[in-house]
């Protein structure tokens, strides 16, 4: 009876344990899905933080270019400049334009020229019928400048191609231009002068000077005028009778009485 009961005691130790461990192993497969649970909601979460982060970045580098261009400073203002006209050759005002920022650029004087103007105008022109824009410049071969005229950029100017010198003064010591002129040439500018002096350029019976062709000289005074062709019919008198000749409005000028 006593080895039975040993035995016995021994086989619920036995028991025991073995409850124990099924208990254990119990416990760590009822963990593991809730472990996994919160492993898969971070992951899901994961994305979305990627996205907001993008978003987040774009919108902070939206901002500081913003805010870069913000503080680019604008060019300041030469208390110094003074207008001045530079003669250029007549149909390259734009290409002396161009070479004399190009050369203002490479040789670091830039803020010695605080604007260059081409006093210009389009203006409608009637050929043939058809209508085409043509801009027309005020003074043909003068490109006005507002610079602080100094002994460096005096050289510079005259290194420009097709440049001849300066329009007032001396060729070393140019006259800066009045601002009430240039005042008056902007205004013209703005009110389109030149169209409107295109289009009442022209009168019946005023007299007029052929001043190219075949009636180059001529005298004579107008006897039709057509805008569409831009042509005029100006008599002439020719042996000691009025003879009717045809020319385009740009081969005339004025007769001062």
């Amino acid at each position: 009876m006593e080895e039975q009961t040993g035995t016995e005691m021994v086989l619920e130790e036995q028991k025991e344990i073995a409850e124990t461990q099924d208990s254990t192993l119990g416990e760590k497969q009822s963990d593991a899905p809730e472990v996994s649970t919160d492993d898969t909601e971070a992951q899901s979460d994961a994305p979305e933080t990627k996205a907001d982060l993008t978003s987040d970045n774009t919108t902070e580098t939206a901002e500081q270019a913003e805010g870069l261009e913000a503080q680019i400073p604008e060019k300041p203002i030469n208390p110094n400049a003074k207008w001045y006209i530079l003669q250029a050759y007549s149909g390259y005002e734009g290409r002396v334009e161009q070479t004399i920022n190009e050369k203002l650029k490479i040789e670091g004087l830039e803020h010695l020229v605080d604007e260059i103007f081409i006093p210009s105008e389009d203006v409608i022109r009637t050929k043939e019928g058809k209508k085409r824009k043509v801009n027309q410049k005020y003074f043909p071969g003068y490109v006005l400048i507002n610079m602080e005229l100094t002994p460096v950029l005096w050289h510079l100017l005259m290194s420009v191609n097709r440049v001849s010198g300066f329009i007032g003064g001396t060729p070393k010591n140019p006259l800066p231009l009045d601002e009430r002129e240039l005042d008056t040439i902007r205004s013209q500018v703005s009110e389109r002068f030149q169209q409107k002096a295109t289009e009442d350029e022209f009168s019946l019976g005023q007299k007029v000077t052929i001043t190219e062709g075949s009636f180059g000289n001529f005298s004579g005074t107008i006897d039709e005028i057509n805008l569409e062709r831009r042509k005029l019919k100006v008599l002439v008198s020719i042996f000691g009778r009025p003879t009717p000749v045809e020319v385009e409005f740009e081969k005339v000028k004025h007769v001062v009485e």
